[in-house]
């Protein structure tokens, strides 16, 4: 046996190990990304939250309280507020029924158009709203722990949100 013929196995050794080794890597991969997405998940569906402290609302609160706040923390508030409301403890609401809502609560962003794409994505990626079978959507349990969340930050509250002040 020559030389060549050493370096010839041991060069197919080496990539053996090479392709075993990446086999190997590529089962860590899925086994973290598994793990991250179970860690995820089980983050995002949470307890839901203890019932909000009643405020008693100013008269001039119906035509702020979606003032000066995002399009999201709008809906998630709304929805917050009227849970409970229909049956099963759901009031579903359209799209055009939530944008409604908003505006006349003083958010001036949340035209038809914008509430609709906000809608979609705290369906298909926050799960934070689902459709429901009467073509409305529905606060989920993760939507309930978003707005719990939101509604006891320090910039929810020191924002004047909380009291319809802005």
């Amino acid at each position: 046996m020559d030389h060549t013929d050493l370096y010839r196995q041991t060069l197919r050794d080496l990539q053996a190990r090479r392709s075993n080794c990446l086999d190997e890597l590529q089962k860590l991969d899925s086994a973290i990304d598994a793990l991250s997405a179970t860690m995820t998940a089980a983050a995002l569906i949470a307890p839901p939250p203890p019932p909000p402290v009643a405020r008693i609302a100013k008269p001039s609160d119906s035509k702020r309280r979606f003032a000066n706040m995002s399009v999201r923390w709008a809906v998630l508030k709304l929805f917050a507020e009227h849970s409970g409301l229909g049956p099963g403890g759901e009031q579903p609401m359209t799209s055009a029924e939530v944008s409604s809502a908003l505006l006349e609560g003083g958010n001036v962003k949340a035209l038809k158009p914008t509430v609709s794409a906000v809608i979609s994505a705290m369906v298909n990626q926050r799960k934070e709203l689902r459709a429901n079978d009467a073509g409305g959507y529905v606060l989920t349990d993760n939507g309930r722990a978003a707005w719990s969340a939101i509604a006891h930050s320090s910039i929810y509250l020191d924002g004047g949100f909380a009291s319809g002040e802005q």
